[in-house]
């Protein structure tokens, strides 16, 4: 009997602030911006004032995203957290300074960094939610994942 292959992991770890203009009613998207404000009209918008955008991804995350890996997003506040799973694909480009961008679609711009992924900021948990309304410190962690 062979044994099973072990899948390649890596994690980014960083941080960024709630807003309390936070809504998490996208639908379709959700975001992590390093813009330090949050208009009413940023209803995808998770956090402010991130310390990484798309461009800023490591070398070695971005190849493995472009190669088509899991991605995982877990995003932490005050205790509350939730998490999102997509795809990677060879078609992001990763080179977007706003802020990092998940879809539930396959639409591809500069800050996607995961696609077709099982949710968007509507679907977030909302006592997360209220909790980045509080406008205190946000964990991020990107986890990408070599596909079984």
């Amino acid at each position: 009997m062979r044994g099973a292959k072990k899948s390649r992991e890596l994690a980014l770890e960083f941080h960024a602030f709630g807003h309390p203009n936070v809504r998490a009613t996208h639908r379709t998207t959700l975001e992590v911006t390093k813009d330090r404000e949050l208009g009413r009209a940023g209803d995808c918008i998770l956090a402010v004032s991130s310390e990484v955008s798309a461009a800023d991804i490591p070398s070695e995350f971005a190849d493995a995203i472009r190669s088509g890996w899991r991605v995982k997003l877990v995003i932490s506040c005050c205790g509350f957290q939730d998490e999102v799973s997509g795809w990677g694909s060879r078609g992001l480009t990763l080179d977007g300074r706003r802020g990092l961008i998940a879809r539930k679609s396959q639409f591809l711009s500069p800050d996607t960094f995961a696609i077709r992924c099982d949710k968007s900021a509507g679907d977030i948990r909302r006592d997360l939610v209220e909790a980045l309304k509080g406008g205190g410190p946000v964990s991020l962690k990107i986890v990408v994942r070599e596909p079984e």
